[in-house]
C-alpha cells in the first residue's frame, strides 16, 4: 500500500468549529451534585453508562473525476500523523453509502477524509447529529444559489381564480394565483409589480409583464404564444422546478429569465440588460437563429437548435452543458467550467474569448480562432474534430491542451502561449455534464478488486482491500470489571482491567472478511481467577476460524472452528483465567492496584476470526461487541456492560438475586441493580483506573454528575482535564 496523503494546502473543509467536545453544562433546573461514593447516586432509568453512541452516515459520490471506487475514513480528531480513522469504507463513483458508526459521546464533529483512487485526497469536517448527510464531488449541474421555495396555489396568494377571460393583474404586490386548464382565448397583463403564479395547464395566446413577475410552478406546464417580457428592473420570468414553460413564438426578454424547471422556446433573442439564469433544461428548439446580447449563467443544460451568435458585451458563465447544434459566431465571452460543444463552425472573433477552468472540455467540428482560448486552475481541453485555422492575432494559452484529432492544418505554433500545448492525451471523466470525455484513466489494480493500489491496503490480495481500527489503530478503549455480582463490590472497578482494539479487514464491497483483537490486561484488583470473552451478534457457524485464545483449565469447551460450544451466537473466549495470563509474581495480594507495591507488566493477546463468507459490518453489532468475565472458574456467573444480554451459559438463577434486578428480557434493563448501578464500565478513550478500594466518584470528580444526568453532561469526565480527576486516588 501507498503511503496516506493529505493535501497540505488544499483541504476542502466545508464546515469548522472550534472543538471536539461539547460545552459541559449541567441543566440549572435539575441540580446535580458530586457524590464520594458510587451508592449515593440516582441514576435515571434506560441510562448503561455510555461513552460511546451510533450516528447513520449517508453519503454519496456525484460526479467525482474518475469512475472508480474512493475511500472514505472517518476521524474523530483532525487527521494527523498521529490520528488514525474509526471507520473507513470504499464508495463507487456516482453511488450512495450508508452506514451505523460509532463514535465517542460529546463529539460536534466528525473529520472525512476522501482518497481518490491515485492517492490524493482532502479533508470535509461536518457538525456531528444524528444523521450526517453529504454529497462529495457534487454534480456541477446542481444550482449555485438553488430556489430557496417552490410556491404553489395554496398558500401567499391574494386573489384565486381560473384563466377564462383576459387577466389585468394591476393590484399592487398582489400574487394572482390561477389553476385549472388554460383555454387558449384568455391573455395575461401584468402591472404594478403585481405577481401572477400559474399553477395549471393549458395554452394563453398572450402573456405581457410590464412591471411585476410571472411564475410557473411546480406541476403546471403552460405554452404561450407570444411572451413580453419589457424592459423594468421590477420585471422578472421565473419557472419553478418542476415546471414547465413553452413559447411558441420568438422570445426576445427585456428583463430577467430565471429556470429551475424546463423552457422550450421557438427562437430567442437575449436583449442587452437581460439576464438569463438556468439551472434546469433550456431549450432553443427550431433551427431559428438565436442572439445572445445579455449575460448567461447555466448551471444545467442550455441547448441551442441552430446556429447563434454570443454578441459583443454578453458573458456567458457556464457550469454544465452549454450545446450548439449548428455554428458559433462568438464576439463576447464564455467562461466555461464545464462542457461546450459547437456541433458546426465556430469562430471566435478578434477581442472575443473562449475561457476554460479546472479540466473543462469545449468541442466544435471547424474552429475558426481570430480571438483566444484561454485556461486556468488545472488543464482543461479544447478539442476540434475536423478543420482548425487561426489567424495572426489568435491565442492559446495558458493550462490547455489543444487537440485537432486529424492533426492541425492552420495554427502557427507561436499562437501557443504560456502552458498551452498541442496535445491529445488529457484524460477528462464522463459525467452528467460532459457526456462525452476524453481518453481513459490509468489505475494500477494489481489483485482486480476494483480498488486502485494507492489505496488499497491489501494490493495484491483479491479478498482484501481495507482496515477499520475502533477505537483508533493507536489508541485503546478499556473495559473494567466489579467480580462480587450480583453482590455490590466497592466500584473501584479494578477487579479485572482490559484495553482492548478491534481491526476489521475488508474487501472492496466494506464487507468484514477478518476481526482481529488485542486486548491488553492491565490489573487484577481481587483474588478471584476471573475469565474473559466477547459476543458477536452472529451465528457462530459463519465463523471459519479462531485463533489466539489462551485456554489454561477445564472450563470452556470449543466447536472445532475455535468459538465456545453451547451458545447461539458466536461467542470468543479470549482467555479463561486472568491470574495466568497476568501472572502475579509478587507475592502481594492484587496486581497493578495497590500504588507502591510491586507491579507485573501488561499482558497482550491477539485474537484473530476469520470468516466463512464475508460479513456486513452491521451484522457483527457495535465495538466492544458484548465483552464479558465470568467470575472465579464459574462458567455462568457472567459479568456484562449495563444493558448487554447474557450468552446462552449464563446461570439465569443469578439474576435478580441479592443486589442484582436483571430482568434478561428486557433490552436495557440487564446487569444493573435497582438503583441502576452497573458491575462493568466502558471507556472509549482509555482510563486511568482508581487505586484499590477507591471508589470512583472519588477518583473522577465529574463521574457522578455524569451519571445523574444520564449521559448529558461531563461526557468526557474520564479525561485529563483541569479538576476532573483526584490523581492522588488513581493508580499509579
Amino acid at each position: 500500500m501507498r503511503s496516506f496523503k493529505l493535501l497540505s494546502l488544499g483541504l476542502a473543509v466545508s464546515m469548522i468549529m472550534v472543538s471536539c467536545q461539547e460545552d459541559e453544562k449541567v441543566d440549572s433546573t435539575t441540580p446535580l451534585q458530586t457524590a464520594s461514593s458510587t451508592f449515593d447516586l440516582s441514576i435515571p432509568n434506560g441510562f448503561n453508562f455510555e461513552t460511546t453512541e451510533n450516528v447513520t452516515l449517508d453519503l454519496d459520490i456525484e460526479e467525482a473525476p474518475q469512475n472508480a471506487k474512493y475511500l472514505l475514513k472517518l476521524y474523530t480528531e483532525n487527521p494527523s500523523a498521529a490520528a488514525s480513522p474509526v471507520y473507513s469504507a470504499f464508495i463507487q463513483n456516482g453511488s450512495n453509502h450508508t452506514a451505523s458508526v460509532t463514535i465517542p459521546t460529546g463529539l460536534q464533529q466528525v473529520y472525512l477524509v476522501m482518497q481518490a483512487p491515485d492517492g490524493s485526497s482532502f479533508l470535509t469536517i461536518l457538525p456531528k447529529s444524528k444523521n450526517i448527510s453529504h454529497s462529495f464531488y457534487q454534480a456541477k449541474n446542481k444550482a449555485s444559489v438553488e430556489s430557496n421555495s417552490n410556491p404553489d396555489c395554496t398558500n401567499g396568494c391574494d386573489q384565486s381564480m381560473t384563466l377564462t377571460t383576459n387577466l389585468i393583474a394591476d393590484e399592487e404586490d398582489d400574487v394572482y394565483c390561477i389553476t385549472g386548464s388554460y383555454n387558449g382565448n384568455a391573455n395575461i397583463t401584468v402591472r404594478d409589480e403585481a405577481i401572477v403564479r400559474l399553477c395549471g395547464t393549458g395554452n394563453i395566446p398572450s402573456i405581457t409583464i410590464n412591471k411585476g413577475q410571472v411564475q410557473i410552478v411546480n406541476g403546471a406546464d403552460v405554452v404561450v404564444t407570444n411572451f413580453n417580457l419589457n424592459s423594468n428592473s421590477k420585471n422578472e420570468l421565473v419557472v419553478y422546478q418542476g415546471g414547465s414553460l413553452t413559447i411558441t413564438n420568438w422570445f426576445s426578454p427585456n428583463a430577467d429569465v430565471t429556470n429551475y424547471g424546463t423552457m422550450n422556446v421557438a427562437a430567442l433573442n437575449l436583449n442587452s440588460g437581460c439576464d438569463l439564469e438556468n439551472h434546469g433544461t433550456f431549450l432553443v428548439s427550431t433551427s431559428n437563429y438565436a442572439t445572445f446580447n445579455g449575460d448567461v449563467d447555466n448551471y444545467g443544460t442550455l441547448t441551442v437548435s441552430g446556429s447563434a451568435s454570443i454578441n459583443g458585451g454578453s458573458k456567458f458563465k457556464n457550469y454544465c452543458g452549454l450545446y450548439f447544434n449548428g455554428d458559433l459566431q462568438l464576439n463576447g465571452e464564455i467562461d466555461c467550467r464545464s462542457y461546450t460543444k459547437v456541433a458546426g463552425k465556430w469562430t471566435i472573433n478578434g477581442g472575443a474569448k473562449h475561457k476554460m477552468k479546472d479540466g473543462a472540455m469545449a468541442v466544435c467540428e471547424d474552429l475558426q480562432l481570430n480571438g483566444r482560448i484561454q485556461g486556468s486552475g488545472s488543464t482543461s481541453l479544447f478539442k476540434v474534430i475536423d478543420r482548425s485555422d487561426a489567424n495572426g492575432g489568435a491565442q492559446i494559452k495558458n493550462n490547455l491542451e489543444f487537440c485537432d484529432v486529424n492533426g492541425i492544418e492552420n495554427i502557427a505554433n507561436n499562437i501557443f502561449k504560456g502552458n498551452a500545448v498541442a496535445a491529445c492525451s488529457l484524460v477528462l471523466p464522463v459525467d452528467a455534464c460532459n457526456p462525452e470525455g476524453n481518453g481513459q484513466p490509468q489505475v494500477a489494480d494489481a489483485d482486480s478488486d476494483g480498488v486502485a493500489d494507492e489505496i488499497d491496503a491489501y494490493p495484491n490480495d483479491a479478498s482484501r482491500a481495507s482496515d477499520a481500527f475502533f477505537p483508533s489503530e493507536n489508541t485503546y478503549g478499556t473495559l473494567a470489571y466489579e467480580d462480587l455480582w450480583p453482590a455490590y463490590g466497592d466500584y473501584d472497578f479494578n477487579d479485572l482491567v482490559v484495553d482492548y482494539r478491534y481491526q476489521q479487514v475488508l474487501n472492496a464491497n466494506n464487507e468484514v472478511v477478518d476481526l482481529i483483537g488485542r486486548f491488553v490486561s492491565r490489573a487484577m484488583g481481587g483474588s478471584l481467577n476471573n475469565g474473559f470473552g466477547f459476543q458477536l451478534d452472529l451465528n457462530q457457524n459463519v465463523i471459519n476460524s479462531v485463533s489466539g485464545t489462551r485456554l489454561f483449565n477445564n472450563v470452556v469447551s470449543t466447536n472445532a472452528n475455535g468459538t465456545e460450544s453451547g451458545q447461539s451466537k458466536a461467542v470468543v473466549v479470549v482467555y479463561d483465567d486472568a491470574s495466568q495470563v497476568l501472572v502475579n509474581t509478587t507475592g502481594q495480594a492484587f496486581v497493578n492496584t495497590v500504588s507502591g507495591n510491586p507491579s507485573v507488566d501488561s499482558d497482550t493477546v491477539d485474537i484473530t476470526l476469520n470468516f466463512s463468507s464475508p460479513q456486513a459490518v452491521a451484522s457483527l453489532g457495535a465495538a466492544p461487541y458484548n465483552p464479558f468475565i465470568f467470575v472465579d472458574q464459574t462458567r455462568g456467573r457472567e459479568v456484562h456492560l449495563a444493558g448487554e444480554e447474557p450468552t446462552d451459559l449464563a446461570d439465569a438463577s443469578l439474576f435478580g438475586t441479592l443486589n442484582d434486578n436483571t430482568d434478561p428480557n428486557s433490552a436495557d434493563n440487564t446487569y444493573k441493580s435497582a438503583t441502576n448501578l452497573p458491575w462493568a464500565i466502558h471507556v472509549v478513550g482509555g482510563f486511568s483506573y482508581p487505586e484499590e478500594r477507591t471508589d470512583i466518584s472519588q477518583a473522577y470528580n465529574y463521574f457522578s454528575i455524569w451519571a445523574q444526568s444520564g449521559g448529558a453532561t461531563y461526557q468526557a469526565w474520564y479525561d485529563d482535564q483541569p479538576g476532573y480527576i483526584n490523581v492522588s486516588d488513581l493508580y499509579q
